[in-house]
């Protein structure tokens, strides 16, 4: 919800992108257990302090994809949507988001595979529940049929979810070529 249309104004602008790119830039590669200390200072041990830590962790990921997408759109097709003189809401739903997809959904699916691993991290912060706080139990307990079902339950949400990021996704990839996509047979 955030790095989507943050990534889209930033690739669409090249103030924005001259502004905010460098502050992402340094922000991206910070590990996500590094905000952890920080965040319990100044958020407390609670969900707030969790949802802050997954939101850092995946959110850039997000934004950039969308950034990367936007500025892999040719600059024809900018010149066909003028001379059909398009509104912003056809420029963006039949322009840009069409070519720019593909790199948005690896952007959206690395921040969900990111965000996930993280949140086992965010609940070592006082958690009393979740699936991540299942896992640490588990293996502080020597409870190894615990640990395993909260990695199954990971791995089920996760597929579930990258599924749902895909499916969402379907309508702006109508375009590509199915044979490409599924490989040569």
């Amino acid at each position: 919800l955030v790095g989507l249309p943050l990534g889209l104004a930033i690739g669409l602008s090249p103030f924005l992108d001259r502004l905010l790119s460098p502050i992402i830039g340094f922000l991206r590669p910070i590990p996500a257990l590094a905000w952890i200390p920080v965040v319990v200072i100044w958020l407390g041990i609670g969900e707030e302090s969790k949802v802050f830590v997954i939101f850092m962790s995946s959110v850039l990921f997000v934004t950039t994809g969308a950034i990367l997408g936007v500025k892999a759109v040719p600059a024809d097709f900018y010149f066909v949507a003028r001379n059909y003189t398009l509104g912003r809401f056809d420029l963006m739903r039949l322009i840009v988001l069409p070519p720019a997809m593909p790199q948005i959904l690896a952007g959206m699916r690395t921040a969900l595979t990111i965000g996930w691993a993280v949140v086992v991290a965010a609940e070592l912060i006082g958690a009393s529940q979740g699936l991540g706080y299942l896992l640490i139990d588990g293996q502080q307990l020597g409870k190894p049929a615990q640990i395993v079902t909260a990695i199954v339950a990971f791995a089920i949400l996760g597929k579930i979810t990258d599924w749902l990021i895909v499916a969402a996704a379907r309508p702006f990839l109508r375009w590509e070529d199915r044979f490409a996509r599924h490989g040569a047979r």
